[in-house]
């Protein structure tokens, strides 16, 4: 790559391919090492302003809030000064940058890292936020972990799917913001081949019709940045749960949740069964079998207790029921019957007219399943008006009844409350509510009682037991307690790596169990006495 005075702005042609610019050299020959410029320093900027922005980060995150005044006060400090650094438009302030401390690759990269440091400065922080809260960070530091520790070593590995991301992102705007410098004069300078530099000292040929000079090395600007936005996007998606099967090709889309094959015959359902299930099993890409094989039937009104050793495949049953298996998982074989009808075969549409309405999922950590920016009566109204046709007023009504009937004081309130506002016991009462609002002929629950008191969970039972019965609805009850499938249930399946291998009334099976894994769990629940299901006295009254 040399310059040749006689072959000025010499058009495309074999000798070369992308002609030659203003100083007879080669274009294709700088644009093949302009990249290596504007790359490096894009990825030395973006390391430099992770390196910078990642710690801030978990400081500011961890500390915000914080108890210890001075660690708060350097946290409210750093996200005012970034307020007034973000104040100013990033091109222009790196110009500035660049201008004071004068041209040069060298410059070049601090003026890129410093305009960038606080889009890592503020993701970091916004995860640490939400980190923070997890009970692994509460228990690393009743381990004896320093705040700082917690930080670093257990919450900054968390949040790093989500900033390697950006960082890909980051690098493809940081080769254009170098570009754009030396466009303007303010970045590298020549002769070192930059690709905004060739762009800049091509664009006044463009008039006179000499448009390679500056087209192609723009083309190849657009590209860069263009691939590493699509690297960041491929880089997101993968690092999504589940999608490890899928890039390893072991796992299709359509293979996450598989139906049946149509050519199976189906064992029909038990009469007048509003719940049959026939041969259910259910495959990880991690491990086979999560459940195998599984059959019952469930009648109106009846009560199943399902239990087992953690890891069993209570919770895997639960959704498989509802059609919420999640990546990863799918349905191998099997059927799963709701009042006569497969639910394999019904379409996306009339699934979810029947899930929330008719089949109705109660699961564990009642917090998780209500979002934490919407108010609990606005939460309620959504999930009314979707299965019910009404006024807003209407449905607000309906949900403050059945919260008065559930024995919620000041429904209103509690409907004008966010989730965070709700202790344990009042957030499963809530979602106990949006089970029984629309009369479910099906409740199937997911450890119930879950982190609630002892006093909490019969009181919650209790309501969910004797609501149920009014309403003649089934109820699969999945649970770890054996003393709550004494207590509440007409019959009971134990669970062993996904197989049933024990069922039947529940005074049968306690009292006579056949199997080591029902043993073991009766021997841990150390039950005395086992009676009749029980049924609770409350006289309540649902109101529509």
């Amino acid at each position: 790559m040399f310059a040749d005075p006689l072959q000025r702005l010499v058009p495309p042609n074999r000798a070369h391919p992308f002609g030659t610019d203003e100083n007879g050299i080669d274009v294709l020959s700088r644009l093949i090492a302009a990249p290596r410029t504007d790359v490096l320093i894009a990825v030395i900027a973006t390391t430099l302003s992770l390196a910078i922005g990642a710690p801030l980060g978990v400081v500011t995150g961890y500390f915000e809030g914080a108890d210890r005044r001075a660690m708060r006060w350097i946290s409210e400090a750093t996200l005012r000064l970034l307020d007034v650094i973000q104040a100013f438009p990033v091109f222009i302030l790196a110009m500035v940058l660049v201008a004071i401390r004068g041209t040069g690759p060298a410059n070049v990269v601090f003026a890129v890292a410093f305009v960038n440091f606080p889009v890592f400065l503020r993701l970091v922080r916004s995860e640490i936020l939400a980190l923070r809260e997890h009970l692994y960070a509460e228990a690393a530091l009743a381990l004896g972990n320093s705040e700082l520790g917690v930080g670093f070593k257990h919450l900054l590995p968390n949040a790093w799917p989500t900033v390697l991301v950006q960082v890909s992102v980051t690098i493809g705007f940081a080769v254009l913001l170098t570009a754009g410098l030396s466009f303007v004069g303010a970045g590298v300078s020549p002769p070192t081949p930059e690709l905004g530099a060739m762009i800049a000292s091509g664009a006044k040929f463009l008039v006179i019709g000499q448009w390679w000079v500056a087209m192609f090395p723009g083309l190849l600007l657009g590209l860069i940045v263009f691939t590493f936005a699509v690297m960041g996007d491929v880089a997101s998606k993968l690092m999504e749960p589940g999608q490890h099967a899928i890039a390893s090709g072991r796992l299709s889309k359509n293979d996450r949740i598989t139906p049946p094959a149509h050519g199976e015959s189906a064992a029909p359902s038990a009469k007048g069964a509003v719940l049959s299930l026939r041969g259910l099993t259910i495959e990880a890409d991690s491990r086979p079998a999560v459940l195998n094989g599984v059959s019952f039937d469930l009648m109106p009104g009846e009560i199943l207790g399902v239990v087992g050793l953690p890891g069993s495949g209570k919770s895997t049953l639960v959704r498989a029921i509802v059609r919420l298996l999640g990546y990863g998982l799918r349905q191998q074989a099997g059927h799963v019957f709701f009042r006569g009808k497969d639910l394999a075969d019904l379409d996306e549409k009339t699934l979810r007219a029947i899930r929330g309405y008719e089949i109705l999922p109660l699961l564990a950590n009642p917090k998780s399943q209500l979002n934490p920016l919407v108010r609990t009566g606005d939460f309620m109204v959504a999930h009314i008006r979707a299965h019910h046709r009404s006024s807003r007023r209407e449905a607000h009504a309906r949900a403050a009844r059945m919260l008065s009937t559930i024995g919620i004081g000041d429904a209103e309130h509690w409907l004008a409350a966010y989730p965070h506002e709700l202790s344990g016991g009042m957030a499963q009462r809530v979602c106990l509510a949006i089970a029984l609002v629309h009369r479910p002929p099906l409740i199937v629950a997911d450890e119930p009682t879950a982190g609630l008191d002892v006093t909490v969970q019969r009181q919650v039972l209790d309501l969910m037991i004797e609501l149920c019965h009014q309403n003649g609805a089934a109820q699969v009850l999945a649970t770890r307690e054996l003393g709550i499938v004494a207590h509440y249930c007409d019959r009971v399946a134990v669970l062993h790596e996904g197989l049933i291998v024990e069922a039947g009334p529940v005074r049968d099976v306690l009292l006579a169990p056949r199997h080591a894994v029902t043993r073991r769990l009766i021997a841990a629940a150390d039950l005395r006495a086992v009676t009749a299901p029980a049924r609770t006295n409350t006289s309540l009254k649902i109101v529509r």
